[in-house]
């Protein structure tokens, strides 16, 4: 199929094609190139395959978890869209999510524009295995492309070729989520397709010299991704292919694939104190592109990240903010050591605003009066709590005291943007040593083999392949030395906990919990209502109190229009008027 109605302009490096007729029977000034001039030159063609990757890496950013349950913004009480989500009711037009929708088909117009004209080159200064990358790269994008189309929007419309300035789009429509998700993975295995040689930097590889480059590990991450969400509650249809045995077939063959090839979970112990456990290490570990130590990461994500300038302590020396702060339902979700979920999964709050905790009663280990005490490993290397060590490696010099009043105290003020608005801080990704040691933040991950395995039993739990789910779960599980799961468990008690372990295995990664909550349909469950937890301190005894608070109602976040965004209004009227069909998504019309 094909399809394009805006003829925005292509821009590439120091080339840009403009559509109009006129405009491209011009010469070159001001770095403009007629169309038919683009395949003469190798450094025109290469211009143009460069652009093809612009946007893909979309959703990597921590404030995701901020959109979610995961965490508070520091700035919910200031003018800002934090404060815009947490108290208003969006329609089309002011939605505060970006959709990307026209920028996303703009790039997909770029790759339609490079694969229907390639066949024109006319330059002899390339190899056909570079020719070949170039393809790849091309599908590869378009691809990832499509997957966030699918995952925002449920549909996406399909097209492969550029329309003329003549098209009427009458015909045009909204391809479903089972077809997008078929082209997505046709995209993905003709790229699989190709010629792979470690030895050459223009094949597609399984292990290219840099973590953020595109290689095979990742394209079976995307293949896997996209049967596991087409499987999934908000995306099914009645008659699909896509049902969770689907699912669990393609994220098997993807595990065994990544495995076969070198991947296994990260499983070095910090030295010396660097870090609290493997988990902490791993998310502090400067990547080698070579992969000699790390062999989890499938792809990374950028450089290093700046958590003490953007995500820092009060006591860190020149942090602009603290970010986002961890919410006390992300707190609750670590089980204690044992291996015993804190609260009910079935039933975690005995209240809408999650101020009762409805604690599970076969766990012995923790204490409301010493909360902090015997979690999951996990725990420690994520959030920053009342109490924690600040440096690993030298745990007396500095404790977090998140308490009222404390060096990291919880504040109420709204202007300040330093101190938790929750009574935790992001520990994740933060600097090891001390506060002159910005520089050794760790970096975000894009795709990793713990996620795989999360997937796999996810799918293959639905699929009722119990043995697996188990299996899998527990990889991850004994990896930081918590315990394996209970196989006597029944398969709706497996969902609960595996939903559980995606939870605090991932937290604050990327956009994982708010994909998740989506694909489940449980915002209504999860979106309305975070809560924090105030700690007093008797200044003559030092007995520490504990009260949660809540944050008030996020207005309609949990309204099940929230699971999509809005396709853009003006989209929809073109649309709507050329082929009388109404593209938007339920609720927002």
């Amino acid at each position: 199929m094909k399809k394009i109605y805006r003829l925005i302009a292509l821009a590439f490096s120091a080339i840009v094609i403009l559509p109009s007729c006129a405009q491209l029977l011009e010469p070159e000034p001001y770095g403009l190139v007629d169309l038919d001039l683009v395949w003469t030159k190798y450094n025109y063609t290469a211009s143009l395959v460069a652009t093809i990757g612009k946007g893909a890496n979309y959703e990597n950013a921590f404030p995701y978890s901020a959109y979610c349950d995961e965490a508070e913004s520091v700035l919910d009480k200031t003018d800002s869209g934090w404060y815009s989500w947490y108290n208003k009711d969006f329609n089309t037009q002011s939605y505060l999510m970006y959709g990307g929708w026209s920028d996303i088909y703009n790039n997909i117009r770029t790759i339609a524009f490079y694969l229907t004209n390639k066949d024109k080159m006319s330059f002899t200064n390339i190899t056909d295995l570079e020719k070949e990358f170039w393809d790849v790269k091309a599908h590869f994008y378009r691809a990832w492309h499509y997957f966030t189309l699918m995952k925002r929007y449920s549909k996406a419309v399909i097209f492969t070729e550029v329309y003329d300035l003549n098209e009427t789009f009458s015909t045009v429509h909204p391809n479903t989520t089972e077809e997008v998700a078929d082209f997505i993975i046709q995209e993905l295995d003709a790229c699989l397709a190709a010629t792979e040689d470690e030895s050459s930097p223009y094949t597609f590889r399984w292990h290219p010299q840099s973590f953020g480059a595109i290689n095979r590990g990742f394209a079976w991450v995307l293949k896997a991704r996209t049967a596991m969400f087409a499987a999934s509650p908000l995306y099914y249809q009645e008659g699909s292919k896509y049902t969770w045995e689907y699912a669990y077939q393609i994220n098997k063959q993807a595990v065994e694939e990544l495995t076969k090839h070198g991947y296994k979970l990260f499983d070095l112990e910090p030295e010396d104190n660097y870090a609290y456990g493997v988990y902490d290490y791993y998310h502090i570990f400067d990547n080698d592109a070579s992969r000699s130590r790390d062999k989890e990461t499938i792809l990374g994500n950028g450089g290093r990240l700046q958590m003490w300038n953007n995500y820092g302590l009060p006591t860190t020396k020149g942090r602009v903010s603290c970010g986002i702060c961890p919410t006390q339902e992300l707190v609750d979700c670590y089980e204690t050591i044992d291996g015993e979920p804190i609260l009910d999964l079935a039933q975690p709050y005995l209240d809408a605003e999650h101020l009762q905790p409805n604690y599970n009663k076969n766990n012995k280990l923790y204490d409301p009066e010493n909360p902090y005490a015997n979690r999951d490993p996990r725990f420690y290397g994520t959030i920053y709590y009342n109490g924690a060590p600040r440096w690993w490696r030298n745990p007396d010099s500095l404790r977090v005291e998140t308490f009222v009043g404390g060096n990291c105290g919880i504040s109420d003020d709204p202007t300040t943007k330093y101190y938790t608005r929750t009574g935790y801080y992001m520990r994740k990704y933060n600097c090891a040593y001390s506060d002159e040691d910005g520089n050794y933040d760790g970096r975000a991950h894009n795709a990793r083999l713990a996620e795989m395995y999360l997937n796999l039993a996810e799918c293959a739990c639905e699929a009722g392949h119990l043995q697996d789910a188990f299996d899998y779960t527990n990889l991850v599980r004994e990896r930081v030395g918590m315990p394996a799961l209970d196989e006597s468990m029944s398969q709706d008690q497996l969902r609960l906990r595996i939903r559980n372990e995606r939870r605090v295995e991932l937290a604050l990664e990327g956009s994982f919990r708010f994909d998740d909550v989506r694909r489940w349909k449980i915002i209504d469950q999860t979106e309305e209502h975070v809560t924090g937890m105030r700690i007093t301190k008797d200044k003559t005894s030092g007995k520490l109190t504990y009260k949660r608070f809540s944050f008030g109602t996020r207005t309609n976040k949990g309204d099940s229009k929230y699971l999509l965004y809005p396709v853009p209004d003006d989209e929809v009227q073109k649309m709507l008027k050329i082929s009388g069909e109404n593209w938007q998504n339920p609720g927002w019309d």
